[in-house]
């Protein structure tokens, strides 16, 4: 996979902000894809990135100035240095759906991970649906009330699992792909019994769940699920905090 280089034509989708050792996204500090073109610019320390998979994985430290092309779909990890600086710049056919003038531009999110455009279509793709958890997640582990729920002690979490198998729960729901084969609310149990959900949780996380999907997506799909998240939040306040102890909006 050596001396890989953008696709003649791409232009820029959208881009991070800059990131460094603190501020770098849990997603994205582990083993992920991209599901787009994208490429990553050093600008201050070094950073180390590794293919993860392929017949000529590339290991490469990246300095100052440096660049680096990750194509889609490949796993690869990226590790800065303490003073790094560095963002992400994704890219997208020209024609491949960004249409700004059907979609006005949702206020602002306090709580975005980055400058994410809408995507100029409906959550009716499974890659669409892993951008969704992708950008959900982004979000989630930077927050004060949830990251507390990922602190595992120690513990290692395989963040490419975890969206991966929330990703297989929206494909089922919206687009009927193969049953699901979890209780997505009894998957949370562990998570209770461990750090007692609260309704403050519940607020948060369906309030970013709706922020996401607005700001990334419009049509019926996005529409179900924002319906969709609303009854497994109410559900799962239902079955693990007990009846008439949280409901959508009340806070």
């Amino acid at each position: 996979m050596a001396d890989v280089t953008l696709p003649v034509g791409l232009v820029e989708a959208r881009r991070t902000p800059v990131f460094d050792f603190e501020s770098l996204p849990a997603p994205l500090a582990t083993s992920h894809r991209t599901t787009v073109w994208a490429t990553l610019h050093v600008q201050e320390g070094d950073v180390d990135y590794s293919d993860l998979e392929g017949d000529e994985p590339r290991h490469e430290r990246l300095e100052a100035g440096d660049s680096i092309v990750i194509p889609p779909d490949v796993l690869h990890r990226v590790d800065p240095s303490t003073d790094a600086r560095f963002h992400l710049q994704f890219h997208r056919e020209p024609d491949a759906g960004m249409v700004p003038d059907l979609h006005p531009e949702p206020p602002p999110s306090p709580r975005a991970a980055g400058p994410w455009e809408h995507r100029g279509r409906d959550l009716d793709d499974p890659d669409e649906i892993f951008e969704m958890v992708t950008r959900q997640y982004a979000v989630v582990v930077q927050d004060d009330v949830l990251e507390p729920y990922f602190a595992t002690g120690g513990d290692f979490i395989d963040w490419q699992a975890l969206i991966g198998s929330v990703a297989d729960f929206w494909n089922h729901a919206l687009l009927y792909a193969p049953d699901y084969p979890v209780d997505p609310i009894e998957r949370h149990r562990e998570v209770h019994e461990r750090r007692a959900l609260t309704p403050e949780a519940l607020d948060r996380w369906l309030e970013i769940f709706h922020e996401t999907v607005d700001a990334g997506w419009t049509g019926p799909n996005a529409e179900r699920a924002k319906k969709r998240g609303t009854g497994v939040a109410w559900a799962m306040a239902q079955r693990l905090l007990g009846k008439g102890a949280w409901r959508p909006g009340a806070g």
